[in-house]
């Protein structure tokens, strides 16, 4: 569950949220989870419905996006208009869209969560240490990702695919020789990095069977980023910040995940 503990907030108390692309999968589990928590939801917005604020109306101070990456600017604008931090879900991000997330992040925090999931943050740092131990063994490793998700999603490689192979290449550890992916099968997706070695292969691997996992993980980061500091965040940064013990960040705010 997530457990929220406010300090010095503007408002006064928990966060209150809007979700974009609230009729879609993610967006609709996002709302669930909410309700479960009893963090409230005072807006929600479709690519097709898109309700004006009205005087007296209460507004959100978080804003989470699981619509479409197209959707964004407009998204962004909204934020700007009631001061509202932004948690963008959506994994079809191109440059006009991290151009509008990077000129709200002045004003407000704004987080590009390529996944939600705490456990592919758990794969990220799973490969960040082995690409740091690969310069001491005797055979450098030749990696490789393998991304799967259902026929519904459009974009390919995966952002989770690239950004795991990010992590190795930022690591110093060389690059990644292939990233692969198909469209086929049940519900959610599945992520393998793979080390091959002469006679060895290791490989790491996260497989979702379930939304549950990324609706807990926008419920946690929207409670850490609630009236924080202006800044543009990766989600692996964040969570970063939130789970590894040495954090030297002060948190506006605090969530657990137990």
């Amino acid at each position: 569950m997530v457990t929220i503990t406010p300090q010095d907030h503007r408002s006064g108390g928990p966060p209150r949220l809007g979700v974009v692309g609230a009729a879609g999968r993610l967006g609709a589990r996002v709302v669930q989870e909410c309700d479960r928590h009893g963090l409230a939801v005072v807006w929600t917005a479709t690519r097709t419905s898109w309700p004006t604020r009205q005087d007296g109306d209460a507004v959100p101070t978080v804003v989470v996006d699981a619509s479409r990456g197209d959707v964004l600017p407009r998204t962004a604008d909204y934020c700007r208009s009631v001061g509202a931090a932004l948690l963008v879900c959506a994994s079809d991000i191109g440059p006009a869209q991290r151009r509008a997330a990077a000129d709200l992040s002045t004003e407000v925090p704004v987080v590009l969560a390529a996944n939600l999931s705490i456990v592919n943050w758990l794969q990220h740092q799973l490969v960040r240490t082995a690409a740091a131990l690969s310069a001491r063994l005797p055979e450098v490793p030749e990696t490789s990702v393998l991304e799967r998700h259902t026929t519904a999603k459009r974009d390919r490689p995966s952002a989770t695919a690239r950004s795991l192979a990010g992590v190795w290449e930022t690591a110093g550890a060389g690059r990644t020789h292939e990233i692969a992916s198909y469209r086929a099968g049940l519900p959610v997706s599945e992520h393998r990095f793979a080390l091959g070695f002469a006679h060895e292969t290791l490989t790491i691997i996260h497989d979702v069977r379930d939304l549950g996992p990324a609706a807990l993980g926008a419920l946690t980061a929207a409670t850490w980023i609630h009236r924080g500091a202006p800044r543009l965040w990766t989600g692996t940064e964040l969570f970063d910040e939130i789970l590894l013990p040495d954090s030297s960040a002060t948190p506006r705010g605090s969530a657990s995940v137990t």
